[in-house]
């Protein structure tokens, strides 16, 4: 399984992905499509982590946080549009588009953003989010400064907080009604858990020199 198949695995009942993609029998497709533009714009502007079969997380520096059109093109996001019809990519964009612009004020100099971090629902509840999440956070670290995310799912909000996270705002995107939790956290300090998992961070460096 590809990441971007993991993610549209794991997305696959979002709000903001059930929102922009109401069709749940095209979904899976729609998705991996967004999912592959993602994370191909993640591996230029930042970096990709992806366990097989288990999780993928994938982040961007600050200044290239929110794709624009140019990056869309480039990255085959557009892709979307051979998968679902108009009214599908102007959702995705609306919403995203009003929770960017929200969240800039808070991607300041020094600080990544992390786009995505989804695990294989079969193995979900095992502490894979928060392992990846720390393996992440530690190879951010060897570049910025602090990390940025956001969550429109409401039960990824005490996961944040238990992993060290501070929620800094909450916010409503007009467009689609729905709710934003944005959280960060300084980097000054690698996390524990991920010092032992050297396979994973293995494939992280070479996912990041391609």
């Amino acid at each position: 399984m590809k990441a971007n198949e993991l993610l549209a695995r794991a997305f696959h009942e979002d709000p903001f992905m059930t929102w922009a993609e109401p069709d749940p029998a095209r979904r899976p497709r729609t998705l991996s499509r967004v999912f592959a533009g993602t994370l191909a714009y993640a591996r230029r502007s930042g970096g990709t982590l992806y366990d097989p079969a288990i999780g993928s997380v994938d982040w961007r520096d600050a200044k290239a946080a929110h794709m624009g059109h140019l990056s869309v093109a480039t990255s085959g996001a557009w892709k979307v549009a051979l998968a679902a019809p108009p009214s599908v990519w102007l959702r995705l964009a609306s919403h995203e588009d009003g929770a960017m612009a929200r969240i800039r004020q808070f991607l300041t100099p020094g600080s990544v953003y992390l786009c995505t971090l989804g695990i294989e629902p079969s193995v979900a509840g095992h502490g894979h989010g928060s392992r990846l999440l720390h393996l992440a956070l530690a190879t951010q670290a060897e570049r910025w400064s602090t990390c940025v995310l956001r969550t429109e799912q409401p039960r990824n909000v005490s996961f944040y907080l238990k992993n060290g996270f501070r929620q800094v705002d909450e916010y409503v995107v007009p467009a689609s009604g729905l709710r934003t939790w944005i959280f960060s956290r300084p980097l000054a300090a690698r996390a524990p858990e991920a010092s032992n998992d050297t396979s994973v961070r293995t494939r992280v460096l070479e996912e990041r020199h391609r």
